[in-house]
C-alpha cells in the first residue's frame, strides 16, 4: 500500500504538469489562430468594401469580423475564459496543486486537484464541442486529450479519496 501512494502521487504529478504544458499550448494555437482569421476577415473586408458590393452588413466577411474582434472569447461569470491572464493562472495553479500533491498529500489537496480537473474537463468539453463545430481538427484534438488528461486526473485523486475515507471510517464486517 506504501508504494502505491507514490506511484500514485507521481501519477497526478506528470498528468497535472502535463495538462497544464498542453492546456498551454493549445489556448496560444488558439489565440494565433483566431489573429490570423481576425487578420484575414480585415483584408477581406478592406478589398471587399472598395468595390462597393452591396450594403452595410450583407458582405459575410464583415459579420465575421465583427464576431472575431467583438467577442475574444466566451464570458463565465464576467470572466473573459479565453484571456492570457487566465491561461497563465490555470497553469500556475495546476503547477501548484502538483507540487502540493507531491509534497503535501493530504485529503484536502486530492479534494482541491479532484474539483480543479473537474471543472477544467467541462471547460475542455466544452472547448471539444467548440471545435468540432468551427471544424478545426487540430484544436479539437488537443481539447479531446485535455479532455481524457482532465477526467483521468479527477478518476485518480477520487480514488485517493475514497481510500482514505475508507481508511478513517471503516466498515463494520
Amino acid at each position: 500500500m506504501r508504494t502505491h501512494l507514490p506511484r500514485l502521487r507521481a501519477a497526478l504529478v506528470l498528468l497535472l504538469v502535463g495538462s497544464g504544458i498542453l492546456f498551454l499550448i493549445g489556448s496560444t494555437i488558439e489565440r494565433n489562430h483566431r489573429h490570423h482569421e481576425s487578420a484575414t476577415a480585415k483584408s477581406a473586408e478592406t478589398s471587399g468594401g472598395e468595390t462597393g458590393s452591396g450594403g452595410e452588413g450583407t458582405n459575410p466577411a464583415e459579420k465575421h469580423v465583427a464576431t472575431s474582434s467583438g467577442e475574444a472569447g466566451a464570458k463565465l461569470l464576467g470572466v473573459n475564459t479565453e484571456s492570457v491572464a487566465l491561461s497563465v493562472v490555470a497553469v500556475a495553479v495546476s503547477f501548484l496543486l502538483a507540487a502540493a500533491i507531491w509534497l503535501w498529500p493530504s485529503t484536502l489537496v486530492f479534494l482541491a486537484v479532484a474539483v480543479f480537473a473537474l471543472v477544467f474537463a467541462a471547460g475542455d468539453a466544452r472547448e471539444l464541442v467548440h471545435q468540432l463545430d468551427d471544424s478545426n481538427g487540430g484544436l479539437a484534438a488537443v481539447a479531446g486529450l485535455l479532455l481524457f488528461l482532465h477526467l483521468a486526473i479527477t478518476a485518480l485523486a477520487a480514488s485517493r479519496l475514497s481510500r482514505r475515507v475508507r481508511e478513517r471510517c471503516p466498515l463494520p464486517s
